[in-house]
């Protein structure tokens, strides 16, 4: 690189610096107009510089100047577009008022990008020419790439900064978050259709309100359903006395009436009446709805769930993996307005079930019942009380005392199938992910014998049950199997998920609805399920789990509709196992990072290779 190239960079470099500092830091008066026309002739004279050098040189260095005074240049305009973009340079163009507001608004953005595009490739080009110290061993080539490399990350920067300048000038938020919560569920539906009674529903919110216009079509549609139900909106500040009647202490709340006079009834919950605070509640209004409207409209019902025995539950066990809780279980008993009752050692587990309760869950223990608890169970539901079980076959339930007074045992084995499973982790254990739609005429499944061309229950290494055949069977229960697994079936006595000499293929019965006396007393009813994860999150979300579920509490409470979906669009959240976290740590440690440098290291060996050939 000659010596003119070196004092051309050091004079630019320094006009520059003149100019900035004329600008930025003095913004006026005599320093400010003294460093910018010093930074302006260093300028120019770094072109000329620059012309002079390319005169002089030959061959491939003059054509490597040419390229560098091409980029100088390109720096010298954008200085003239700098100025013209200024309140003089706009007067001496004679653009005043709007005109001149547009025009330099254009100007102030193309000479940066002139500017930055200008650098970039001049940097580049005179890092590579600096190299070749002579004529001789200009390589104008690696020039040329320098120069071509500078400005497409000008180009980039210059893309980054205007699209980053349009987001910011030009915010405009869509939000498409609603179309489906403001939509009542299925559930909902079916919920407003059987009410029997008026029911009117209050919306306190001003005329023109944001939430409002997200709220109200929710509410129209349940307004078509059924005569009984009425919806109104008020203002807050218009109805004093209707809302302090009802506890209302402003606009954004959703009241629930039932009755007249004295004996009316409310339910209330908020929804806000600013939509930045509201998005939350949006998108659970229909499961709010669903709760206020159950305790308002339904008798208030008790479901006691057993503890102690290490049961599927809402907190979890230890080393629990995702999915094995019963949170979306009992949040849908909550909205059925059903309360969840323990029911333990301290409640009298081991010698009666406390008078009055309705319903009991046993949800998949992993540790064994005592024996008086289990007969415990057994003399609730020969008095006519209400059992709902699900129990794994692989586990010591101590459940068997229960079991056998209801007719029934739970043999041995894990239910797998060759072709009739799910596919999850793409290993042996998904043939125990099996599923069936096989159902038979019983309550508990009649809506899922109706859909049974859409819809299969899933099991997860659940079990079989039969007929219990012991001496002390008791021949006055009647045992039904809703649901049966097909002759694809084996049950898997050694944990290997093969098919063994001696696992036959068989059919199963996965579930069993039990009736007994009711002749002079109550009917006692059982539903029991051999699977433990039947209720937990990762099956409940499947359509077949949850209607035969449903329909079984409803079978057993005697009350419509306990558990359903309630429109959401609450975001999920993503649970992974601990083997799942150590592959999403390593992969995206090693096994994204690896194949990239793998790919780098080959095109770098196959490029020098390509280079010696030459």
């Amino acid at each position: 690189m000659s010596g003119s190239g070196v004092w051309g960079s050091l004079g630019l470099a320094l006009g520059l610096f003149f100019i900035f500092v004329g600008e930025r830091v003095f913004g006026e008066g005599g320093t400010h107009d003294v460093l910018v026309i010093l930074g302006g002739l260093l300028v120019l004279g770094t072109v000329a510089l620059r012309a002079s050098a390319r005169q002089r040189a030959q061959g491939p260095a003059r054509e490597a100047e040419t390229k560098i005074l091409i980029a100088s240049v390109a720096i010298l305009i954008s200085l003239l577009l700098y100025v013209a973009s200024t309140d003089w340079g706009l007067s001496l163009l004679g653009l005043k008022g709007s005109a001149g507001e547009r025009c330099g608004g254009a100007l102030g953005a193309l000479w940066r990008a002139v500017m930055i595009v200008g650098l970039l490739a001049l940097f580049f080009m005179e890092f590579a020419y600096r190299r070749m110290p002579i004529a001789e061993a200009v390589e104008l080539r690696r020039v040329r790439s320098a120069g071509l490399s500078g400005t497409s990350l000008g180009l980039a920067f210059v893309f980054l900064f205007s699209g980053n300048y349009v987001i910011s000038q030009r915010d405009v938020k869509k939000d498409l978050s609603y179309f489906k919560t403001t939509r009542p569920s299925e559930t909902t539906v079916k919920m407003v259709r059987r009410l029997g009674e008026p029911v009117t529903v209050l919306l306190f919110y001003p005329p023109v309100n944001e939430v409002l216009d997200q709220v109200r079509p929710y509410f129209e549609q349940l307004d078509k359903l059924s005569p009984q139900l009425s919806v109104r909106v008020r203002d807050h500040a218009l109805e004093p006395d209707m809302a302090k009647q009802h506890n209302v202490r402003g606009n954004g709340f959703v009241v629930l009436l039932k009755g007249k006079g004295k004996g009316q009834q409310a339910e209330t919950f908020e929804v806000g009446t600013d939509l930045e605070v509201a998005r939350a509640r949006l998108k659970t209004l229909d499961s709010s709805f669903q709760k206020a409207f159950s305790k308002l409209t339904t008798v208030r019902r008790e479901l006691h769930i057993t503890t102690g025995h290490d049961e599927r539950s809402t907190q979890g066990g230890e080393n629990e993996e995702a999915g094995q809780k019963t949170t979306e279980f009992e949040t849908a008993l909550e909205r059925s307005n059903i309360r969840t009752r323990p029911l333990g050692m301290a409640q009298g587990l081991a010698q009666q079930v406390p008078t009055g309760a309705p319903a009991v869950a046993v949800l998949g223990p992993r540790k064994p019942f005592l024996p008086e608890e289990a007969r415990t169970l057994l003399r609730y539901v020969e008095g006519g009380g209400r059992l709902l079980v699900t129990v794994d076959p692989s586990v010591d339930h101590g459940l068997d005392p229960l079991l056998h007074g209801l007719g029934l045992e739970l043999q041995k084995g894990v239910l797998c199938s060759e072709r009739q499973h799910l596919r999850r982790a793409s290993t042996q254990a998904d043939r125990a992910i099996v599923f069936s739609n096989q159902y038979s005429a019983h309550p508990i499944v009649t809506v899922a014998s109706r859909n049974a061309a859409r819809v299969a229950t899933i099991f997860l290494q659940g079990g079989s049950l039969a007929r219990y055949q012991g001496q002390d069977a008791n021949k006055a229960v009647n045992v039904v199997f809703p649901l049966r697994g097909p002759k694809a079936f084996w049950r898997d006595l050694d944990n290997d998920f093969e098919q063994d000499g001696d696992e036959a293929l068989q059919e199963a019965n996965m579930i069993a609805a039990v009736t007994l006396g009711g002749n002079k007393g109550p009917e006692g009813r059982a539903v029991i399920v051999a699977d433990g994860d039947f209720a937990t999150d990762q099956l409940i979300r499947n359509p077949g789990n949850l209607i035969v579920l449903s329909d079984a509490l409803q079978w057993l409470i005697g009350q419509e509709q306990i558990v359903g979906e309630a429109t959401s669009e609450e975001d999920v959240r993503i649970e992974h196992t601990r083997d799942e976290d150590k592959f999403w740590f390593y992969g995206t440690s090693f096994g994204v990072p690896l194949p990239i440098l793998g790919l780098g290291i080959w095109m770098a060996v196959r490029r020098r290779r390509r280079r010696e050939s030459k």
